[in-house]
């Protein structure tokens, strides 16, 4: 006999019950598993990541004992910033927590190499602050000077100047005077008599140390020095006839005053032979007075000044002979262009007063500032 319709249905129902019900209890199973893997794995990532700190922590502990004592690793103030915000952060779940714990970290190790790896080998005095030299290179400044004129010829000058304490520095600079005329000469006889015949050997050499003195939020300085002269020009009756070190001394002085619309030098300097027949004293100076654009409210103007230039050369003293008297004295306009890359072109023209060298004088300069 057939089964009725109705037995039917109950057993079609139990079988769909029974089999929702599996499925309800294998989807708990499964979500039950992943719940404990999921923990497995936070709990594991937790501990890696403890083991982690402790070891940064090690780390930090030995940067520290590196850098010596006195001195304190900086991390330039960025740590400081991330942990005080991190501590602001909600807390989470132990996944973020140990996120922010690695964010935390890293910032810390933001050392300077050099606090770490010393000095290379290629750098010099001057860069050698931090292992107690205490030469800066902030403090150092200077420049080269390639100079000529229509009686000293070609010149080169470099002047530099390091700070020792508040608003004072110890300068130096030498100036190469390369004219012929102050070098070493031969006497030989010609059809006129004795003659001299300049040449290039054994040329002015002057070097020199002093302090300079900053005034006015360093807008006037004063720099006196002292400088020795070495060469064949001041110690011989005839120039040139002998080459000497230090065959005289140099005191001089110079005043500098310059801000945003003025300018303006002053440079005395005495030539003492202090060798041998000691045969004469030069006494040069110099004084210009200029202005700035920036007076006019003008803008994008390369001129740095425009001004007045005069410049004045004594044959001081003579043990020789006693001729003495102006060699020259110059006065003329000059202008001065800021160029890039801290470089500054000057020039200068104008009439000899004295008038025996030449009735005229020009005189041009380009100087590398550092």
């Amino acid at each position: 006999m057939p089964p009725k319709s109705g037995s039917n249905r109950s057993n079609r129902s139990a079988v769909i019950g029974m089999n929702r019900c599996l499925g309800l209890f294998l989807s708990l199973a499964i979500v039950c598993m992943s719940s404990a893997v999921f923990a497995k794995t936070d709990s594991e990532l937790i501990k890696k990541l403890e083991i982690l700190e402790a070891r940064i922590a090690e780390l930090e502990g030995r940067l520290e004992s590196m850098s010596g004592p006195g001195n304190e690793i900086k991390d330039h103030g960025t740590n400081r910033k991330n942990s005080h915000s991190d501590m602001k952060l909600k807390q989470g779940s132990p996944a973020t927590q140990a996120d922010n714990k690695l964010e935390k970290k890293p910032v810390a190790l933001g050392v300077r190499t050099t606090d770490l790896e010393g000095v290379p080998e290629d750098k010099g005095w001057h860069d050698t602050e931090l292992e107690g030299h205490h030469f800066g290179r902030n403090k150092f400044h200077g420049g080269v000077t390639l100079k000529q004129d229509s009686f000293f010829g070609f010149q080169t000058i470099l002047d530099a100047g390091y700070e020792v304490a508040d608003n004072i520095d110890f300068t130096f600079y030498s100036w190469l005077w390369t004219s012929p005329n102050f070098g070493r000469s031969r006497v030989i006889s010609g059809p006129e008599g004795t003659q001299v015949d300049a040449g290039g050997n054994g040329l002015w050499t002057e070097v020199g140390m002093g302090l300079n003195f900053r005034f006015l939020n360093d807008a006037l300085t004063i720099n006196p020095q002292i400088g020795m002269l070495n060469g064949a020009l001041l110690s011989s009756r005839v120039v040139g006839r002998g080459i000497r070190a230090a065959e005289g001394v140099v005191p001089s002085i110079t005043l500098t005053y310059d801000d945003d619309f003025l300018t303006g030098q002053m440079y005395l300097a005495y030539y003492l032979a202090i060798r041998d027949e000691r045969a004469r004293d030069f006494i040069h100076n110099w004084v210009y007075v200029g202005i700035k654009p920036a007076l006019f409210n003008y803008k994008n103007v390369p001129v740095s000044s425009i001004g007045v230039h005069w410049e004045h050369l004594r044959f001081h003293k003579d043990r020789i002979d006693g001729n003495t008297g102006t060699v020259y004295n110059w006065i003329g306009p000059y202008v001065e262009f800021a160029l890039p890359m801290s470089l500054a072109l000057r020039f200068a023209a104008g009439a000899d007063l004295k008038g025996e060298v030449s009735k005229e004088f020009y005189q041009a300069s380009i100087k590398l500032h550092f």
